[in-house]
């Protein structure tokens, strides 16, 4: 018996644009909301520019038009029986459908700081064969054809994290659209000593403040703190953080993360001293702050960080309040996978000058034992993508984690992370900006991306973006990419968080002349590129040459005994 289906004869795609011609008309609601207006006419501008011809945009009291396009909820959509997408920040969703080839639908929960409906128009000109990989015109993918059209389409697509944010988000947040950054608003870092600064606070309220020496002098050093044993602080820290409740209905959480800095600065008077450890202390007053900010926003959230002087956990069981968050910085190998065990570093139990502290353990263990030892209902992470911060010669080196950006998020889920802050440029301090894209999207965008959905690797991430960038050269390309990624994950120098090797360290001479070979294979394909994607491969090229030219010096002044600045 021959079991193959029959392929349906009638079948056929639901057409665009055809010889040239926009076919489609978009329609939204009378009384659509400005996100779903500027989704339309994003819709309306990528169409335009595939196939040269506009289509029209009409709100669902007109006369409806050949082959509508429905963005946003309207009664359209509700009649093909697709509910409004409404709740945040708990219901994050975007839907894509062919309804049968009557219609397409493009939406999304487009309730506070959600972007569900523009990201349902992203995804589906992504399906088109368009991408955005940084925010100069180069770097975007926007393929010209005179027919344009779709098949099957049938999408219910929640982010596997409800929030994801960086520096690209704050400084491009058109092209963090793009890359699906945002969700749910979030708040990292220590803002707590933004709001209570000493110089603001100290001479009305000196007990606040750290004592040391038997004095109240946060001003005596570099990294200072609050008395965190004080009675009175939880009250006046809870009644500042509900004004910003109270004032920006967007904002459903805020960091009361201690100070950054190291071990000095805590205060020693002697109720602090009972508190314990430096994680005791920071679980039980971050505690008391979270009982009184539930009073009143009993389900907004509250985050301390898991961070150098409180990266162990506590010596003793402890609760968390339902309403308070650990984030946890990953103080471990900037290179391997968060899950490889003894392999990942810390098993050599050094310690770090850059860091001054000591891992006697990997970070995994140290963090389920955090697990073990906590009651908590909400966990995050702090991720450093930051890699010339303190090691400026690596502004021009690539950095590719691939697989190892996917397998993280991996670990996080399983272990119930809500969401990722990536501590990364394109930020001064970091030796990064507009132009450090065409270098970093094969990490910045993978890793954006791969928040955003759960279900490709980051080979298969890099993959596809490199076809849509580098056409003929696409493999090549990739196998650019995954080469600097494997060698990344494999290289065996000291590293920590936002600290890495030398260049020279992670890029050997061997590992040179692999990359070289790859690219001489780019080379030869070079004929067979349009001239845009000819630019984009000799970018690549020319960033390769620089890249060598710095690891050369750094294995030279190694080599000669030098320190590298």
């Amino acid at each position: 018996m021959n079991t193959t289906p029959e392929l349906r004869q009638d079948y056929r795609e639901f057409k665009l644009a055809e010889d040239g011609k926009a076919i489609c008309g978009v329609v939204v609601s009378a009384e659509c909301s400005q996100k779903v207006t500027d989704a339309a006419k994003d819709f309306a501008d990528l169409l335009e520019k595939m196939c040269g011809d506009r289509p029209s945009i009409t709100t669902d009291n007109e006369e409806l038009p050949q082959n509508p396009v429905f963005i946003g909820a309207s009664k359209y959509t509700l009649s093909e029986g697709i509910q409004t997408p409404v709740g945040y920040p708990e219901n994050e969703v975007v839907y894509l459908k062919n309804c049968d080839n009557r219609c397409i639908v493009l939406l999304g929960n487009d309730d506070g700081a959600f972007y569900g409906t523009a990201f349902a128009v992203t995804m589906f000109f992504e399906r088109l064969g368009c991408g955005w990989f940084g925010p100069q015109e180069l770097w975007h993918v926007i393929p010209e054809k005179k027919t344009v059209s779709i098949g099957y389409l049938d999408i219910e697509h929640r982010p596997q994290f409800i929030a994801r944010n960086n520096n690209v988000l704050a400084f491009f947040p058109e092209l963090a659209r793009r890359w699906y950054l945002g969700g749910a608003k979030r708040v990292a870092g220590h803002a707590l000593q933004i709001k209570f600064h000493y110089d603001k606070y100290f001479d009305e309220h000196p007990e606040w403040y750290c004592m040391i020496d038997k004095k109240r002098n946060p001003m005596g050093v570099e990294w200072w703190q609050f008395c965190y044993s004080n009675p009175e602080l939880p009250k006046r820290f809870a009644q500042k953080i509900c004004e910003m409740f109270d004032n920006d209905p967007d904002l459903k959480q805020f960091s009361i993360a201690l100070n950054d800095g190291w071990y000095e600065g805590w205060c020693e008077c002697d109720e602090c001293k009972k508190m314990g450890t430096n994680s005791e202390i920071a679980i039980e007053f971050c505690n008391r702050v979270a009982r009184e900010v539930a009073k009143k926003h009993p389900n907004h959230i509250l985050t301390f960080l898991a961070y150098f002087s409180t990266y162990f956990p506590p010596t003793r069981p402890m609760k968390l309040e339902p309403n308070l968050e650990i984030m946890f910085c990953k103080e471990c190998d900037m290179f391997m996978p968060v899950d490889k065990g003894p392999d990942n570093g810390y098993h050599l139990k050094y310690s770090f000058e850059q860091s001054k502290n000591t891992y006697p353990e990997t970070w995994k263990k140290n963090f389920e034992k955090w697990l073990e030892l906590v009651d908590m209902n909400h966990i995050a992470i702090w991720d450093w993508y930051c890699i010339a911060a303190a090691a400026p010669e690596w502004k021009d080196v690539p950095w590719v984690q691939g697989d190892v950006i996917t397998r993280n998020h991996r670990f996080w889920k399983e272990h119930n992370v809500e969401y990722i802050y990536n501590d990364q440029g394109p930020l001064d301090v970091f030796f990064e900006d507009e132009n450090s894209f065409a270098l970093r999207w094969p990490l910045w965008y993978v890793n954006a991306y791969g928040m955003w959905d759960g279900l490709p690797t980051g080979s298969q991430i890099l993959l596809d973006a490199c076809r849509k960038l580098y056409g003929a050269a696409a493999d090549a390309m990739c196998s650019f990419y995954l080469a600097l990624a494997d060698i990344a994950a494999h290289n065996t120098g000291k590293t920590v968080a936002w600290h890495p090797p030398k260049p020279h360290i992670v890029y050997s001479q061997d590992d040179v002349k692999r990359l070289d070979t790859i690219m001489e294979s780019v080379v030869h394909l070079k004929d067979r590129l349009s001239l845009v994607e000819l630019q984009r491969v000799q970018t690549q090229i020319s960033l390769w040459q620089t890249a060598k030219n710095v690891i050369l010096d750094s294995r030279k002044e190694a080599e000669n005994g030098q320190k590298i600045s």
